[in-house]
Protein backbone atom coordinates (compact mmCIF):
# COMPACT_ATOMS: atom_id res chain seq x y z
CA UNK A 1 0.00 0.00 0.00
CA UNK A 2 1.52 3.35 -0.93
CA UNK A 3 2.09 6.10 1.56
CA UNK A 4 -1.18 7.92 2.15
CA UNK A 5 -1.51 11.47 3.35
CA UNK A 6 -4.19 11.41 6.01
CA UNK A 7 -4.10 14.37 8.38
CA UNK A 8 -1.89 17.15 7.05
CA UNK A 9 0.00 18.45 4.02
CA UNK A 10 3.74 18.02 3.74
CA UNK A 11 5.90 21.08 2.99
CA UNK A 12 6.16 21.67 -0.73
CA UNK A 13 9.51 21.37 -2.48
CA UNK A 14 11.10 24.58 -3.71
CA UNK A 15 14.10 25.45 -5.83
CA UNK A 16 17.47 26.77 -4.73
CA UNK A 17 18.73 25.98 -1.24
CA UNK A 18 15.90 23.55 -0.45
CA UNK A 19 16.64 21.45 -3.53
CA UNK A 20 20.25 21.24 -2.40
CA UNK A 21 19.11 20.23 1.09
CA UNK A 22 17.34 17.16 -0.24
CA UNK A 23 20.71 15.64 -1.06
CA UNK A 24 22.20 16.49 2.34
CA UNK A 25 22.69 14.14 5.27
CA UNK A 26 19.79 14.43 7.75
CA UNK A 27 22.35 14.76 10.56
CA UNK A 28 22.95 18.30 9.29
CA UNK A 29 19.39 19.20 10.23
CA UNK A 30 18.12 16.91 13.02
CA UNK A 31 18.92 15.56 16.43
CA UNK A 32 17.65 11.97 16.35
CA UNK A 33 15.98 10.57 19.47
CA UNK A 34 14.93 6.91 19.42
CA UNK A 35 12.56 5.01 21.71
CA UNK A 36 11.77 1.32 21.92
CA UNK A 37 13.57 -1.87 20.91
CA UNK A 38 15.68 -2.62 17.84
CA UNK A 39 15.55 0.90 16.41
CA UNK A 40 19.22 1.19 15.42
CA UNK A 41 19.07 -1.20 12.47
CA UNK A 42 15.85 0.33 11.22
CA UNK A 43 17.27 3.83 11.52
CA UNK A 44 20.33 2.79 9.53
CA UNK A 45 18.11 1.31 6.81
CA UNK A 46 16.10 4.51 6.58
CA UNK A 47 18.77 7.18 6.93
CA UNK A 48 21.93 5.32 5.96
CA UNK A 49 25.00 4.31 7.91
CA UNK A 50 26.72 6.65 10.33
CA UNK A 51 23.60 8.48 11.48
CA UNK A 52 24.25 9.28 15.16
CA UNK A 53 21.50 9.05 17.76
CA UNK A 54 21.33 11.90 20.24
CA UNK A 55 19.48 9.85 22.87
CA UNK A 56 17.71 6.52 23.24
CA UNK A 57 14.89 5.54 25.60
CA UNK A 58 13.97 1.93 26.31
CA UNK A 59 10.35 0.86 26.62
CA UNK A 60 9.10 1.40 30.18
CA UNK A 61 9.03 -2.04 31.81
CA UNK A 62 6.43 -1.06 34.39
CA UNK A 63 4.13 1.37 32.63
CA UNK A 64 2.06 2.38 35.65
CA UNK A 65 5.13 3.27 37.71
CA UNK A 66 7.57 4.39 35.03
CA UNK A 67 5.35 6.40 32.69
CA UNK A 68 6.16 9.76 34.28
CA UNK A 69 9.85 8.87 34.57
CA UNK A 70 9.91 7.95 30.86
CA UNK A 71 8.34 11.30 29.98
CA UNK A 72 10.88 13.15 32.12
CA UNK A 73 13.73 11.38 30.30
CA UNK A 74 12.26 12.39 26.95
CA UNK A 75 11.87 15.97 28.20
CA UNK A 76 15.55 15.99 29.12
CA UNK A 77 16.61 14.57 25.75
CA UNK A 78 14.46 17.09 23.88
CA UNK A 79 15.88 20.03 25.84
CA UNK A 80 19.47 18.89 25.24
CA UNK A 81 18.96 18.55 21.48
CA UNK A 82 20.96 21.07 19.50
CA UNK A 83 18.81 20.79 16.37
CA UNK A 84 15.15 20.14 15.56
CA UNK A 85 14.30 16.65 16.79
CA UNK A 86 13.46 13.65 14.64
CA UNK A 87 11.68 11.24 16.99
CA UNK A 88 11.84 7.55 16.00
CA UNK A 89 9.71 5.20 18.13
CA UNK A 90 8.84 1.53 17.82
CA UNK A 91 6.11 -0.67 19.27
CA UNK A 92 4.89 0.35 22.71
CA UNK A 93 7.05 3.48 22.63
CA UNK A 94 4.89 4.85 19.79
CA UNK A 95 2.01 5.17 22.25
CA UNK A 96 4.30 6.55 24.94
CA UNK A 97 5.54 9.21 22.51
CA UNK A 98 2.04 10.24 21.39
CA UNK A 99 0.90 10.39 25.02
CA UNK A 100 3.90 12.63 25.78
CA UNK A 101 3.26 14.86 22.75
CA UNK A 102 -0.38 15.47 23.64
CA UNK A 103 0.27 16.37 27.26
CA UNK A 104 3.61 18.22 27.21
CA UNK A 105 4.12 22.00 27.24
CA UNK A 106 4.32 23.80 23.91
CA UNK A 107 7.97 24.75 24.47
CA UNK A 108 8.96 21.08 24.41
CA UNK A 109 6.72 20.13 21.50
CA UNK A 110 8.00 22.98 19.34
CA UNK A 111 11.43 21.33 19.30
CA UNK A 112 10.12 18.22 17.49
CA UNK A 113 10.26 18.50 13.69
CA UNK A 114 8.51 15.16 13.12
CA UNK A 115 8.21 11.53 14.14
CA UNK A 116 8.50 8.06 12.63
CA UNK A 117 6.24 5.53 14.37
CA UNK A 118 7.37 1.99 13.53
CA UNK A 119 5.14 -1.05 14.06
CA UNK A 120 2.90 0.36 16.81
CA UNK A 121 0.64 -2.69 16.42
CA UNK A 122 3.40 -4.75 18.04
CA UNK A 123 2.23 -3.34 21.37
CA UNK A 124 -0.54 -5.23 23.13
CA UNK A 125 -3.84 -3.51 23.79
CA UNK A 126 -3.26 -3.21 27.52
CA UNK A 127 0.04 -1.41 27.04
CA UNK A 128 -1.49 1.00 24.53
CA UNK A 129 -4.44 1.67 26.85
CA UNK A 130 -2.13 2.73 29.66
CA UNK A 131 -0.85 5.52 27.43
CA UNK A 132 -4.35 6.72 26.57
CA UNK A 133 -4.53 10.45 25.93
CA UNK A 134 -6.95 13.00 24.45
CA UNK A 135 -7.68 12.06 20.83
CA UNK A 136 -6.26 15.15 19.20
CA UNK A 137 -3.89 15.34 16.26
CA UNK A 138 -0.23 15.46 17.15
CA UNK A 139 1.34 18.92 16.88
CA UNK A 140 4.05 17.73 14.46
CA UNK A 141 4.04 15.67 11.24
CA UNK A 142 4.36 11.91 11.58
CA UNK A 143 4.64 8.80 9.46
CA UNK A 144 3.41 5.40 10.66
CA UNK A 145 5.29 2.41 9.24
CA UNK A 146 3.17 -0.67 9.68
CA UNK A 147 3.79 -4.36 10.09
CA UNK A 148 5.91 -7.21 8.82
CA UNK A 149 3.23 -8.53 6.44
CA UNK A 150 0.12 -6.54 7.26
CA UNK A 151 -3.24 -8.16 6.57
CA UNK A 152 -6.35 -6.12 5.83
CA UNK A 153 -7.36 -5.91 9.50
CA UNK A 154 -3.89 -4.68 10.49
CA UNK A 155 -3.99 -2.08 7.73
CA UNK A 156 -7.37 -0.81 8.96
CA UNK A 157 -6.07 -0.54 12.52
CA UNK A 158 -2.97 1.26 11.33
CA UNK A 159 -5.09 3.63 9.24
CA UNK A 160 -7.19 4.42 12.30
CA UNK A 161 -4.06 5.21 14.33
CA UNK A 162 -2.57 7.40 11.61
CA UNK A 163 -5.86 9.26 11.30
CA UNK A 164 -6.06 9.75 15.06
CA UNK A 165 -2.47 11.00 15.20
CA UNK A 166 -2.95 13.27 12.19
CA UNK A 167 -0.13 11.68 10.22
CA UNK A 168 0.56 9.60 7.14
CA UNK A 169 0.61 5.82 6.75
CA UNK A 170 3.05 3.61 4.85
CA UNK A 171 2.05 -0.04 5.19
CA UNK A 172 4.34 -1.65 2.60
CA UNK A 173 5.34 -5.14 3.80
CA UNK A 174 8.78 -5.45 5.39
CA UNK A 175 9.68 -7.98 2.68
CA UNK A 176 9.40 -5.15 0.16
CA UNK A 177 12.44 -3.48 1.68
CA UNK A 178 12.89 -0.73 -0.88
CA UNK A 179 9.23 0.25 -0.72
CA UNK A 180 9.19 -0.10 3.06
CA UNK A 181 11.92 2.41 3.70
CA UNK A 182 11.52 4.68 0.68
CA UNK A 183 8.44 6.31 2.17
CA UNK A 184 10.34 7.06 5.39
CA UNK A 185 13.27 8.54 3.48
CA UNK A 186 10.94 10.79 1.49
CA UNK A 187 9.23 11.84 4.72
CA UNK A 188 12.57 12.83 6.30
CA UNK A 189 13.63 14.70 3.19
CA UNK A 190 10.38 16.65 3.19
CA UNK A 191 10.99 17.59 6.81
CA UNK A 192 14.52 18.63 5.84
CA UNK A 193 13.08 20.89 3.18
CA UNK A 194 10.76 22.40 5.77
CA UNK A 195 13.65 23.11 8.16
CA UNK A 196 15.66 24.76 5.39
CA UNK A 197 12.63 26.77 4.34
CA UNK A 198 12.10 28.08 7.87
CA UNK A 199 15.77 28.95 8.21
CA UNK A 200 15.68 30.81 4.90
CA UNK A 201 12.58 32.74 5.97
CA UNK A 202 14.19 33.65 9.30
CA UNK A 203 17.37 34.78 7.56
CA UNK A 204 15.36 36.82 5.08
CA UNK A 205 13.37 38.49 7.85
CA UNK A 206 16.58 39.33 9.74
CA UNK A 207 18.21 40.73 6.61
CA UNK A 208 15.15 42.85 5.90
CA UNK A 209 15.17 44.21 9.45
CA UNK A 210 18.88 45.03 9.31
CA UNK A 211 18.57 46.81 5.98
CA UNK A 212 15.30 48.59 6.68
CA UNK A 213 15.51 52.34 6.00
CA UNK A 214 15.93 54.39 9.13
CA UNK A 215 13.94 57.54 9.77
Amino acid sequence: MPMARIGYSFSQYRTGSIAVALAAIPNDFFSVITAGHHTSGILQAILGSGQPVGAHLDDPTDIDRQRSLWAAKLDHAILRAERPVLLVARGQSCFAATWWARLSPRDYIARVAGALFIDPLEADGAAAARFASPRIRLPFPSLLLNGESPDSDAVRRAQALALEWGGALDSAPRTEALSRWQGAREFVMRMTAGVVDRRAQAAGALAAALHAPKD
